[in-house]
């Protein structure tokens, strides 16, 4: 990071940010007002995740392995645009490479047994990771609508390749049969499967936003000129956080595929990159789970409202719109918001 150690990154950013002191929501507990009460709810959250399936059906079971999925999809993202202020159009290009190398590894390189999927979940992240690290080392180099545009075309490349690819990626049929093996073909076993990934990896976005790294990301969104000036290689600290945000998108990517049973090229289409953006924007940027709580409440309202009528994209679509006009800080900020 151009010779600058962790404390003079923390001095750096305590400048851009607030002349002197830390940015406490940058640094503050996973949902940010009130520490304690914040650590009562985090392991509530994590004792109610824990005995979930016991009172749920196999499909319902489903929804909740796709809301843990989606919930780190946007955490990822939101470590982009909330964070580092990079808005991209192109975050679904990492999901459906991580589902795409997730389907391959068990089709194609025959990792099928119980010990062998072990490794596809790291197996998808370093497949992300290294696309991030292609797409990225480009795009970072501009910022604003040309970032957002560089990913986007970026994203529109990997999305004909899965179309034309036919060999390898089935092409407009897209990879299907996919299911985990063993005992994690059981759906309440799966889901732990899913929990034990997903966890640990929301855990360590959450230290990385705290640390003097996330601190440094959050001064780079806002006054990115001074922080240059302070001897930070932008362009780098910009790139590792596009690269991460990548692999876990991968992660959550191939989790979901597992789940789904299928990997299509529409993960890597355009559209898909509004998932995480209206997720994040519903649950609120500014809270690191407020996109988990978005995605939550996204999947459900999707799931509800799709079993209701053929004309759910539209209901949807409204709900949303009056959801966010309502809450501008998001339902994070409502929340914050009702506490004493």
């Amino acid at each position: 990071m151009g010779g600058a150690g962790p404390a003079r990154l923390v001095g750096c950013a305590d400048l851009c940010l607030h002349g002197g002191g830390p940015d406490r929501q940058a640094l503050g507990p996973l949902w940010e007002p009130g520490v304690s009460g914040a650590r009562i709810g985090l392991l509530a959250l994590v004792a109610a995740l824990l005995v979930l399936p016991l009172g749920l059906s196999d499909f319902w079971i489903f929804i909740a392995i796709e809301v843990l999925a989606f919930a780190l999809y946007a955490i990822s993202f939101n470590l982009l645009m909330g964070y580092g202020g990079m808005l991209s159009f192109g975050h679904a290009a990492f999901f459906g490479v991580g589902a795409y190398a997730g389907g391959l590894l068990v089709k194609k390189a025959g990792l099928s047994s119980l010990g062998a999927f072990m490794l596809v979940m790291p197996g998808a992240m370093a497949a992300a990771a290294l696309v991030a690290v292609a797409i990225g080392f480009f795009s970072v180099r501009r910022s604003g609508i040309y970032f957002a545009m560089l990913t986007f075309a970026f994203q529109m490349l990997l999305y004909t390749v899965a179309l034309k690819a036919i060999g390898l990626t089935g092409g407009d049929d897209g990879l299907t049969g996919l299911r985990p093996p063993g005992a994690l073909a059981v759906p309440a076993n799966y889901y732990y499967f899913a929990l034990a990934w997903v966890l640990p990896s929301v855990y360590l976005l959450h230290r990385l936003v705290r640390s003097p790294f996330g601190l440094t990301l959050r001064a780079l969104r806002n006054n990115p000129l001074r922080v240059q000036y302070s001897g930070v290689d932008v362009r780098g600290h910009q790139l590792i956080t596009f690269v991460i945000a990548g692999a876990f998108a991968g992660l959550a990517g191939a989790l979901f595929a597992f789940s789904s049973g299928n990997v299509f090229p529409g993960w890597l289409n355009w559209t898909a990159s509004a998932t995480p953006i209206v997720m994040a924007v519903l649950g609120g940027v500014q809270s690191f789970l407020g996109p988990a709580l978005g995605a939550a409440v996204y999947v459900v309202l999707e799931v509800t409202i799709s079993g209701s009528t053929e004309y759910w994209p539209l209901f949807m679509g409204l709900i949303i719109m009056l959801l966010v006009l309502g809450m501008p800080r998001g339902l994070a900020g409502l929340l914050a918001r009702r506490r004493p």
